[in-house]
């Protein structure tokens, strides 16, 4: 009966069993509803799922199966598949390294919708992001900046004011390209008050909700060059579309402010 699903990847077992519970299959199985998901697949996905409900269960207790089924392929992979360390700096016998900049650079290059770029600290980032400017100019990549705007020791300026300065230097010296990004901050980070600020001390690359780097690095020169910096490399979907659903929610909620450039 389930062998039908057997060639759907873990997030599309996970879109059918959404689509199951509260889509467009909890009203009934259509092949177009099947084919949106399954792709390719649809034919054989179809017929498993009419076997499935032809024994009487509801649409809303197959997403239950299909979930389980999602949830025994994701214990079966292999750690080393999903999860990888990058470490950059001085090479040490015996220990693989990898370089933080071109991991980095690997999934800005593979990303083929979006890509939300996590971080602290700015500096000297132009070679950095030209990857990114180039694939918004030649594919339309969505690239999402969440970023530290803060204030500085003694500043009593405008939070206006401060968020303007940032990005006029952010246009100036890191992204001088015509496509832009969006960007974000936490505005608690301006608050006058030193023990009301926080900040968005995050440091993490995200690409198509499928992939990311969590990772020590700023976006500097030096971190992603010359550091010794530690990060992971985690390709386990259903974790990834987690943190980016978390950073998604900051957004629409206007828990996070944008920043126009």
């Amino acid at each position: 009966m389930f062998k039908g699903l057997q060639n759907l990847s873990i997030s599309g077992l996970r879109a059918l069993a959404a689509s199951l519970r509260s889509g467009p299959l909890s009203l009934g199985l259509s092949h177009h509803a099947v084919s949106q998901i399954a792709g390719a697949s649809a034919s054989q996905v179809f017929d498993a799922l009419s076997q499935l409900l032809t024994t009487g269960i509801a649409p809303q207790h197959a997403a239950i199966v299909v979930d389980a089924i999602a949830d025994a392929r994701e214990s079966a992979i292999d750690p080393a598949q999903i999860i990888d360390l990058v470490l950059s700096g001085p090479e040490v016998p015996g220990i693989t390294t990898a370089d933080t900049l071109t991991t980095v650079r690997t999934l800005i290059a593979e990303a083929r919708r979006e890509v939300f770029m996590i971080g602290y600290a700015v500096h000297n980032a132009k070679s950095i992001f030209e990857l990114l400017a180039s694939r918004i100019a030649k594919d339309g990549l969505r690239v999402v900046f969440c970023i530290e705007i803060g204030r500085r020791m003694g500043d009593a300026s405008l939070d206006s004011e401060i968020v303007h300065r940032f990005a006029h230097e952010f246009r100036e010296k890191h992204w001088p390209w015509p496509n832009l990004p969006d960007v974000y901050y936490d505005p608690r980070s301006l608050s006058p008050e030193p023990l009301q600020r926080s900040s968005l001390h995050a440091k993490c690359v995200i690409a198509d909700r499928a992939k990311t780097i969590i990772t020590s690095a700023n976006f500097t020169e030096a971190a992603w060059l010359r550091n010794i910096e530690i990060g992971v490399l985690v390709k386990h979907e259903s974790l990834v579309s987690r943190l980016a659903d978390y950073i998604d929610v900051l957004i629409t909620t206007q828990f996070l402010s944008r920043c126009h450039l």
